[in-house]
């Protein structure tokens, strides 16, 4: 059921896609950075949700193109942000679609331009302040992929104090090697921790084409903060305000904290993070992907919250070899001959 679930949706994709070409609704907004290798195209609402699956306002795939010559393809089925106040009960996704049946809010008015996009929502007696922001990855002043920033300065506008959480949710379906089937893992560079789903389960050293997520801001909880599950298990127990088992689903008992090769599945990630915010006061949480190819092991993910201009420094160091950059380029530069 869930191989027919998406390959359904798959099909919903391609007549968004083939729409688009002849001209977005006027909800939809798309945030791109291509044409060309390293680059992606991503239909974003104003909650920062986009995915295949979610169908709200302006939200669809993130369509990547990543070195060589395999072209734009899909890697997103669901991804958003779910909120819930307090510590207990269920949680909501923050997505003018649905994420796992929750979700279904009015979209806000989003604003910018095709690499930026701008919006206003507030959740109960919370107001946000949306800035999503596409930025190249380099190597050696060469693209080999794209960051997704996705910044939420939020503001308490009740007269006391507010516990929150904020759990980010994605669901990758990476198809470059035509299978669901994709491995993934955990990365830690100091205090700053990055979850990545890859092509293949073959290993955390071994290149291949990948996303990766990471979340900052409020407090990293020691219990409940991240989890690598199956789809749509995973997604069912966020939405009923389960909280995260710190586990990663098909890693053995080697230290790697990656999905063993060989025991890969349809991969999902999650990490949480916990606010307290008085009245009237205001805190920031952001949430980034990145869409790259390489060995993930290789990549340094950022170990703080940088400004957009700093992003890109933070992410191309060690990010692949020139190398394997060279080759893949010759090798697409011969397939289009």
């Amino acid at each position: 059921m869930k191989l027919i679930h998406k390959t359904v949706a798959l099909i919903v994709l391609v007549t968004t896609v083939t729409f688009s070409l002849l001209g977005e609704s006027a909800s939809a907004f798309t945030l791109t950075n291509g044409p060309g290798d390293g680059t992606v195209s991503i239909g974003v609402d104003g909650f920062g949700s986009f995915g295949l699956n979610p169908r709200g306002n302006g939200t669809n795939d993130a369509l990547f193109d990543p070195i060589g010559a395999q072209g734009l393809t899909g890697t997103t089925f669901d991804s958003g942000v779910a909120i819930r106040l307090g510590n207990s009960g269920g949680r909501t996704f923050l997505t003018s679609g649905s994420i796992g049946g929750s979700g279904g809010l009015t979209n806000p008015t989003v604003t910018g331009t095709s690499t930026q996009a701008n919006s206003i929502f507030s959740f109960d007696a919370l107001k946000f302040n949306l800035v999503q922001l596409i930025t190249p990855l380099l190597d050696n002043g060469s693209q080999t992929g794209t960051v997704l920033t996705q910044t939420y300065t939020i503001t308490n506008t009740s007269n006391t104090s507010s516990d929150f959480e904020l759990l980010r949710y994605v669901d990758k379906d990476l198809r470059f090697d035509g299978s669901l089937i994709d491995g993934g893992g955990r990365l830690l560079s100091g205090s700053t921790e990055t979850l990545f789903e890859t092509d293949s389960a073959t290993g955390s050293n071994d290149p291949t084409t990948f996303v990766g997520i990471s979340a900052e801001g409020g407090t990293v909880p020691a219990i409940g903060r991240y989890e690598i599950d199956n789809y749509s298990d995973l997604r069912s127990r966020i939405i009923a305000g389960t909280a995260l088992d710190n586990t990663i689903t098909g890693d053995g008992a080697d230290a790697d904290q990656f999905i063993d090769a060989g025991l890969g599945y349809d991969v999902t990630l999650a990490l949480n993070n916990l606010f307290s915010i008085g009245a009237g006061q205001t805190t920031t949480y952001t949430t980034t992907t990145f869409f790259g190819l390489g060995a993930p092991r290789i990549v340094v993910p950022p170990t703080s919250v940088p400004e957009p201009s700093s992003m890109l420094g933070l992410l191309a160091v060690g990010t692949f070899g020139a190398t394997t950059l060279l080759k893949r380029k010759q090798q697409k530069a011969s397939a289009q001959v």
